[in-house]
């Protein structure tokens, strides 16, 4: 007897119909991907996708503005959309609202946060490799800033997001610059949340320097474990707070 599909069972799941919008998006997308429509070429004018498709208005506002927030078009009040070469930064930024639902919850928060772990470590590995004098002077200079900004919560909070940016900076690859970007922006409701005080925001600052003495030494493996002590550390802290709220 036959374990596989048969039509009964597909009868079960009917196939969703496209929406209005969803076949427009669609067929936009082919275009882009053959190369019909490159980026910076003008999209047809809402009247005549209105007329090639036979749709309304609103139908292909709707598609227009999916293919917005893919990142695939340009829209400006009274000029035509444009096609746009998506990056990094704007792929991650598609995902702000399902991680911001997701992160609502502690263990999902923790995740994010182990996700953070797991990069940074690598990330502070590859710039104790890489890294040359003049990332690495950039690099001193974020941390004595972040020194002078003990009691300063913002000011704190902004030269530690620079200090972490500068490992990121040392791969020269802008996938690596937009992931730090979006772990920063996920997590950073959450990090406003959390009760800082001189004593928490230098014993941040003794982790970003014992990470910078390890890659200023070229020492990957000491790299990698000064930054997973520093954020094992936050995360303490971070679990402190969420359980007293």
């Amino acid at each position: 007897m036959s374990n596989g599909i048969n039509a009964t069972t597909l009868q079960r799941e009917p196939i969703r119909r496209l929406k209005l919008y969803e076949i427009v998006v669609e067929k936009l997308e082919g275009m882009m991907q053959a190369g019909e429509l490159k980026p910076g070429s003008e999209l047809p004018s809402e009247r005549e996708i209105m007329t090639a498709f036979n749709i309304g208005r609103p139908a292909v506002r709707e598609a227009l503005l999916a293919l917005q927030n893919k990142g695939l078009i340009t829209t400006e009040n009274g000029r035509r959309a444009r096609v746009r070469l998506p990056d990094a930064g704007n792929v991650l930024t598609t995902l702000d609202g399902i991680v911001g639902l997701m992160i609502k919850q502690t263990e999902s928060l923790k995740n994010l946060f182990d996700l953070r772990i797991f990069v940074e470590a690598a990330m502070s590995r590859h710039a104790a490799e890489v890294i040359d004098s003049q990332s690495l002077g950039e690099l001193k200079r974020v941390l004595d800033e972040n020194k002078r900004a003990i009691g300063d919560r913002e000011r704190f909070m902004q030269t530690d997001i620079a200090f972490h940016r500068v490992l990121f900076q040392t791969a020269n690859n802008p996938m690596f610059d937009a992931v730090h970007g979006a772990l920063v922006s996920w997590i950073m409701e959450s990090w406003r949340k959390i009760k800082r005080t001189d004593e928490t925001e230098t014993v941040a600052y003794q982790g970003h320097l014992q990470i910078y003495k390890a890659v200023s030494r070229h020492d990957p493996d000491a790299a990698e474990r000064a930054m997973r002590r520093h954020l094992e550390a936050s995360w303490k802290t971070w679990a402190k707070h969420l359980g007293n709220s």
